[in-house]
């Protein structure tokens, strides 16, 4: 029998432990499986989750198994609005400041010096980080970023007193940026990039792409809100699926993974559909053949995470474009991807670079002139002040609504969106109609937006 060195077995252990490293999480580029059956999959069986999603109105989609891609569907580089899957962003965010010790989660909201427009009441003011973690707070104040169901259903305050009663309520989930940000003195999309993005490898997003929304007339507390591709949202659903660790660096605690992914509240009052609430999580272990937990935002944006399949499943729609899936077809697309692992995996799968669309841009520039007549303020009836701005040789529109795109121009007049193709822009000579500052969205006779005017 061969004998082995203790050097060799060093190097053999320090092989498999980066081998089982790279087989969780991607290391740069996205690697996907070559044939699905040699990661233990039935082909015709996701041949028929394919099928099926063809007839959904899905932007985007990745399902990931052990780290590694199973399968794509539509631009997975697109940044799309992630809505509400913001507020999972922010429950990593204190799970990684709770480790540090400068978040105290029974602290109340009047030991921290948290008030609002007009005043809270000091009833209101009882009510705790944890409280707000887990939409319990009792505090019905308006917000910023409130939805006009939210709003339609919100109940009247001074009723409830802080941990007694469930509304999923933006008032809370907003108020947790400004209590974070004095708590452990930082700025919120700063730290969410250094702490989380960049040390995942988040391929698209941006500084740009994170930003306050305010409502001062409702609220003195901002929403947080996030652009994102789909490649990038697999990423951090891969590191929950791996209980906070990225390779050998545990990001956000353990502990904290398993508390915020547990149902603080069972049933909650207009989702009893969904299974539970936990800190900013959803957790459902009825609606599919295993437990599992997701971020759920707005219309159908997910983060699925199986933690018995070691499966990540994203999915996203275009709401600037007011599409929407339901949640059945969804559940139904997934149930057809569960059925097809059959377990029957080989060691090592042949893998393959993910390949990717990449997103349209252009090499037409705009004359001196051109540019003068185009940048500026423009006010639009939903999307109110706009601004198209120039910036080192390249061109942005910015709005409180709808943050920052970069826009190529393609010909002397029009330019697509970064982010958004299907609705290109065209600058046009203002009328008596249409005066000089003023801007449409232009639809088809199904109400989908086609195209923006700007009058110039």
């Amino acid at each position: 029998m061969k004998r082995f060195s203790m050097i060799q077995i060093f190097y053999v252990l320090v092989l498999v432990s980066l081998g089982m490293a790279n087989a969780q999480n991607p290391s740069g580029q996205w690697m996907k499986y070559a044939n699905p059956e040699q990661g233990g999959f039935d082909t015709g069986l996701l041949q028929k989750a394919k099928d099926h999603l063809n007839t959904m109105r899905s932007a985007s989609v990745m399902v990931i198994h052990k780290g590694k891609v199973l399968l794509t569907h539509g631009d997975v580089t697109r940044r799309y609005m992630t809505h509400s899957i913001r507020k999972s962003f922010m429950s990593a965010m204190y799970g990684i400041y709770e480790k540090k010790g400068v978040i105290n989660l029974y602290k109340t909201l009047g030991e921290l010096n948290i008030d609002d427009k007009e005043g809270l009441s000091d009833l209101e003011k009882t009510a705790r980080i944890h409280d707000l973690i887990t939409a319990r707070s009792g505090i019905y104040h308006p917000a910023s970023y409130e939805p006009r169901g939210m709003k339609k259903n919100r109940p009247e305050r001074g009723k409830v007193r802080p941990g007694e009663q469930y509304f999923y309520n933006n008032w809370d989930f907003n108020t947790l940026l400004p209590i974070i940000e004095q708590e452990a003195k930082i700025k919120f999309f700063d730290e969410f990039y250094n702490q989380i993005a960049n040390p995942l490898g988040m391929e698209d997003l941006r500084m740009r792409d994170m930003r306050y929304r305010y409502e001062p007339d409702l609220s003195n507390h901002a929403a947080y809100l996030f652009k994102m591709s789909a490649r990038d949202m697999a990423r951090f659903g891969q590191l929950y699926l791996n209980k906070g660790k990225w390779n050998d660096v545990q990001i956000i605690p353990k502990a904290w993974v398993n508390r915020s992914t547990a149902a603080y509240t069972l049933n909650p009052r207009g989702f009893e559909g969904r299974g539970g609430y936990g800190y900013l999580w959803w957790v459902n272990d009825n609606t599919f053949n295993q437990p599992m937990y997701y971020a759920s935002g707005l219309n159908g944006h997910r983060i699925f995470v199986f933690p018995e399949s070691e499966m990540v499943i994203v999915h996203q729609v275009n709401t600037y474009l007011m599409m929407g899936v339901r949640d059945g077809e969804i559940n139904e697309f997934i149930d057809l991807v569960l059925r097809a692992k059959t377990g029957n995996e080989m060691g090592q799968p042949e893998l393959v670079e993910l390949e990717t669309k990449g997103q349209k841009t252009s090499t037409y520039k705009w004359s001196k002139k051109e540019v003068q007549n185009y940048v500026g303020d423009y006010s639009h009836p939903f999307f109110k002040k706009i601004n198209v701005y120039e910036l080192n040789g390249e061109y942005f529109v910015k709005g409180e609504i709808l943050g920052i795109f970069q826009i190529f121009p393609t010909s002397a007049n029009e330019y697509i969106v970064e982010d958004l193709p299907e609705l290109p822009g065209v600058f046009e000579k203002a009328t008596r109609e249409n005066p000089k500052g003023t801007s449409i969205t232009w639809s088809d006779e199904r109400g989908i937006p086609r195209k923006i005017i700007m009058y110039y």
